[in-house]
């Protein structure tokens, strides 16, 4: 789970904004008066009480789980994270659907086949327009403020190539590679500059560390770790055997 990452980016402020949020919304589909609810069950003859303490916790870990996939420093690799949190959406939505049938059938002692397609297609409609849709805008805003903030408090990578100066910035750039007497920046785009991995050392930020004799890598930026190889920005990075002890210390630290 992200969930405290997630809430770990909120500000204290936001935190009591987003939480008076949820406690208001379950408090109005609850008053019977209002009948703000769709579904099989309703606030008028209380069948929602239930279901909608357990819905609120899991409606909060898909939003919250969601949007901190996309709440990084960096952009890169929108693909894999859209997938990642449709198999999250999908996750909650079917365990709120099976307690929702549970629910329904003890609450009415009976339920039919028409009752369970409802429940079934009305959560996965209803998570996506209400949370999953959100989470990602959220996470999207989230993200670019953190960007726009590290922009302007961290030096930019300053990097030449005869008479061509280059400046990138640090949460874009993904590892650099060795290639003959070339080193390949991999940002968005791609920089090829003639010198050594060892130099490409000595302009880099601390974070960005040797895994392997031809990789330098952004400990910032890494989204799976093996044992043999990394991920970062959708990159699969070697593991050096020379390189692992040191790599692991800084990933710990």
């Amino acid at each position: 789970m992200k969930l405290a990452n997630s809430f770990s980016i909120l500000s204290p402020k936001e935190r009591k904004v987003h939480a008076i949020i949820w406690l208001v919304g379950i408090i109005m589909i609850n008053i019977p008066d209002w009948r703000v609810t769709m579904g099989p069950f309703h606030s008028d003859d209380f069948s929602l009480m239930i279901p909608s303490i357990y819905g609120l916790i899991l409606n909060a870990l898909l939003f919250y789980d969601c949007s901190s996939e996309f709440q990084q420093a960096n952009l890169l690799n929108i693909w894999s994270r859209v997938k990642n949190t449709l198999t999250i959406f999908f996750k909650f939505s079917l365990i709120e659907a099976v307690l929702d049938s549970g629910y329904f059938a003890l609450h009415y002692w009976t339920i039919s086949e028409e009752v369970i397609v409802e429940i079934v297609w009305g959560q996965i409609l209803m998570n996506f327009i209400f949370f999953y849709l959100p989470a990602v805008m959220f996470g999207f805003i989230k993200a670019w403020q953190k960007m726009e903030s590290e922009e302007k408090s961290e030096p930019k990578i300053v990097i030449k190539d005869g008479a061509q100066t280059i400046h990138l910035i640090p949460n874009q750039l993904t590892h650099v590679e060795s290639d003959g007497n070339y080193s390949i920046y991999h940002t968005e785009k791609k920089y090829m500059i003639r010198q050594s991995l060892t130099q490409a050392e000595a302009v880099l930020p601390d974070y960005f560390v040797r895994s392997h004799k031809s990789f330098i890598v952004n400990t910032r930026l890494i989204e799976k770790q093996t044992y043999n190889d990394l991920v970062v920005g959708g990159f699969i990075i070697p593991i050096g055997r020379k390189y692992r002890k040191n790599l692991q210390a800084i990933l710990d630290s």
